[in-house]
């Protein structure tokens, strides 16, 4: 039976431990449960690697629970099609043939897919999405994109999304050759990156709202740069009033209006990213307490909650990792 990107297979398979490894390799590690038929067991899968995403299809002809876990790096918009599919996010249920669902990092997620269930699937890298939203707005997200976990496929937003991606996936499947072309290949890519950006998220006032008002005013910006250029030492909010010459309300309500968030929490999340690099590409001698004091951080504890909830692990796997990867090469 034809399904969406047919003609481009990842694989075809009746091994459910080979399925749990498509799945990780391609899209987020899973662990694959409760085969309700092992015998009937088949997983279809196909899709196309743009460049910084991916659009793939995958259909199951078992009933059958992939936990995936907590989604880490990567943002995901899943399309139910044929038999109803339910998305459990943070314990929500959601009916993606009823509705589309976005996957978001740091949120817990289980799929339970009925027998012929089947889900076209979107991904990006979360930094690729940061990326461009900073391509858009000429500045770095403050606090980071969280997008709303459902879409409604029939109306507004989401209903253009489900016409856009159709005629995606009908170009490619028209004629695959379009793809050998590098200008296509990136403006697809330029493309499903722009979907993400236009659906529900924390930014989409600001994203989508009139230019004349999603401007900043010049305090803000002044601001943002004095927070950047001073995020390792002991900033406080008098140290910010007195930079922008105006009362404290003033500056926390063009916060507000323009940004959707404090000054203070765009300092953290200036620390936060600071550390972030720094573990990532720490030497052996440095230690997480050390990079949190040069970053700016004066209390461990908070530092690490904050941490793991900003990237979805300790400080301390994060400079285990690039410990590793530097004894190993």
């Amino acid at each position: 039976m034809n399904h969406p990107l047919a003609g481009f297979p990842i694989t075809s398979t009746r091994d459910a431990d080979e399925a749990q490894s498509t799945l990780s390799r391609e899209f987020l590690d899973v662990r694959v449960n409760k085969v309700r038929e092992p015998r009937d067991f088949h997983m279809e899968m196909s899709g196309v690697h743009l460049g910084q995403t991916l659009i793939g299809y995958n259909r199951f002809a078992t009933e059958i629970q992939v936990d995936p876990g907590e989604v880490s790096d990567s943002v995901f918009l899943v399309l139910g099609m044929g038999t109803p599919a339910t998305i459990h996010i943070d314990s929500e249920p959601v009916v993606s043939t009823e509705k589309g669902t976005v996957l978001s990092p740091r949120r817990r997620v289980i799929f339970d897919l009925q027998a012929g269930s089947g889900t076209l699937t979107v991904k990006a890298k979360f930094d690729a999405i940061e990326k461009r939203f900073q391509e858009m707005m000429d500045r770095r997200p403050g606090t980071p994109i969280v997008f709303d976990a459902s879409v409604d496929f029939d109306n507004g937003v989401g209903a253009q999304t489900r016409r856009l991606l159709a005629s995606l996936v009908n170009t490619i499947e028209q004629d695959s050759t379009v793809l050998e072309n590098p200008v296509f290949r990136a403006g697809f890519d330029e493309m499903l990156l722009n979907i993400f950006m236009a659906l529900p998220n924390n930014y989409s006032d600001e994203l989508t709202g009139n230019r004349q008002q999603s401007i900043a005013p010049a305090l803000v910006h002044k601001i943002e740069e004095f927070i950047e250029a001073h995020a390792t030492e002991p900033v406080t909010v008098s140290d910010l009033v007195v930079q922008c010459g105006c009362s404290r309300g003033a500056l926390f309500n063009a916060f507000r209006r323009f940004r959707g968030y404090t000054p203070m929490q765009f300092l953290a999340e200036c620390r936060l990213r600071s550390a972030h690099a720094a573990l990532q590409s720490s030497s052996p001698a440095n230690t997480v307490s050390s990079i949190a004091y040069a970053c700016g951080f004066s209390h461990l504890g908070r530092f690490s909650v904050a941490y793991r909830q900003r990237f979805g692990e300790s400080p301390s796997a994060t400079l285990l990792r690039s410990s590793d990867m530097s004894h190993a090469n």
